[in-house]
């Protein structure tokens, strides 16, 4: 598999995300919003990767400190319009608990997670990415993080995605239409 520089498209994209996350953005979150007024507790971002419009799709989903889940799926590569489909929910509180307990054991707020130098980023393939807002820190979860930080970055990424109610993505996924 061939490394690339990233994109600055992604760059972009990760620079949005952490402004929503510190509350600097003014504009809707990338799960399709949070409730006015409120910190996004998580984020979790996961793509198909490079494939062909039909079969491409992205998730993004924000947790607000409120408990509120906001979820935008979309299929192709189009960001708005029926490609996409967005609804919210409140997640089990169990769960959003789990994720914080995940951010905890991980260690990521005293060692954060190191991303992989550009050379060594993998080009196509799905990716998922994310944060999280533990004791005031917005902890990193990088798409793709060194070896060794890997592990304590997908223990909370697992997390987060099991948040995700089910029946709720499976809504939006049937609702979205491909391009």
């Amino acid at each position: 598999m061939r490394a690339a520089r990233p994109c600055p498209a992604a760059a972009l994209s990760a620079a949005m995300v952490a402004a929503l996350v510190l509350g600097a953005g003014t504009g809707p979150a990338p799960a399709g919003g949070s409730p006015a007024g409120a910190e996004a507790l998580a984020t979790y971002s996961q793509s198909s990767g490079s494939l062909p419009p039909a079969h491409a799709w992205q998730l993004d989903v924000t947790i607000a400190q409120g408990g509120t889940l906001a979820l935008r799926f979309c299929r192709g590569y189009r960001t708005e319009g029926p490609a996409c489909h967005a609804a919210t929910a409140v997640p089990d509180p169990g769960r959003v608990d789990a994720i914080l307990r995940a951010a905890r054991a991980s260690g990521l707020a005293a060692d954060p997670a190191r991303r992989l130098e550009d050379a060594a980023i993998p080009v196509g393939g799905p990716t998922r990415q994310g944060t999280v807002r533990l004791d005031g820190a917005v902890l990193d979860l990088p798409a793709f993080p060194r070896p060794e930080d890997a592990p304590r970055v997908a223990a909370v990424l697992d997390a987060i995605a099991a948040a995700i109610p089910a029946a709720l993505l499976a809504e939006a996924e049937a609702a979205a239409r491909a391009p």
